[in-house]
């Protein structure tokens, strides 16, 4: 019976996981274009990449004190 109930917890936690991945991409997105506005992205670069990476992290960050 106990196993059931992991299970069944373990399901619900992915269910609540795929409900927030788009909003954690929307999340990231608006913040990366923010912290972005100015610069010049046509092409790939170190900035652009960890000026995504950081509003990846921040949108996480966010999302996880918000799902609490």
């Amino acid at each position: 019976m106990g196993e059931m109930r992991r299970a069944t917890a373990r399901e619900e936690e992915q269910r609540k996981r795929d409900r927030f991945a788009s909003t954690l991409v929307i999340s990231a997105s608006i913040i990366a274009a923010v912290r972005l506005a100015r610069e010049d992205i046509s092409r790939p670069s170190p900035c652009l990449t960890s000026a995504v990476a950081d509003s990846i992290s921040l949108a996480r960050m966010i999302l996880d004190r918000v799902v609490r």
